[in-house]
């Protein structure tokens, strides 16, 4: 199995790597161009979680190539680069609303909550065994969506 899925964990440990560069991206654009945004305290601390959030799902997806015990690094590496990309995705839908208004941050999130839904539906079609794997990661991934981008953008908090 480890062989087999070697290519597996590298992708995915090289998308994580992508994004991880995304969150600097935006960190250092946000510095130079609008700082203020930062004293928003929801906005900053997604985009500082999820910085190290995706290193640590890249340390994790590194081990799962060559480790016996593969599945709670696989867990590990899952839920963290969950919370990373629900993060990222905030950050993303908040600077939306940010520079343009509510509106646009408020679609931006629906559709990635949309694509979740699409995505784990595909995935159960193929594989009906991950039903409950799914719905939790997508009651987390729509709870920290909800929670940390769409009431933001609607200014509840």
């Amino acid at each position: 199995m480890m062989k087999d899925n070697a290519k597996h964990f590298e992708v995915r440990m090289y998308i994580n790597l992508y994004l991880l560069t995304v969150c600097f991206t935006i960190f250092a654009l946000i510095v130079s161009l609008n700082s203020a945004l930062l004293n928003n305290f929801l906005f900053s601390i997604q985009l500082v979680a999820s910085i190290p959030l995706f290193f640590s799902s890249i340390l994790a997806r590194s081990k799962l190539g060559y480790v016996r015990k593969e599945r709670m690094w696989e867990v590990y590496g899952h839920f963290t680069f969950l919370l990373a990309y629900a993060f990222l995705m905030n950050v993303v839908g908040i600077l939306f609303s940010s520079a343009q208004n509510a509106n646009t941050g408020l679609i931006f999130l629906g559709i990635n909550i949309v694509c979740a839904l699409v995505y784990s539906l595909v995935e159960l079609i193929e594989d009906g065994s991950q039903m409950r794997s799914r719905l939790l990661k997508d009651v987390l991934f729509i709870a920290v969506i909800f929670f940390g981008g769409i009431l933001p953008v609607l200014q509840v908090y």
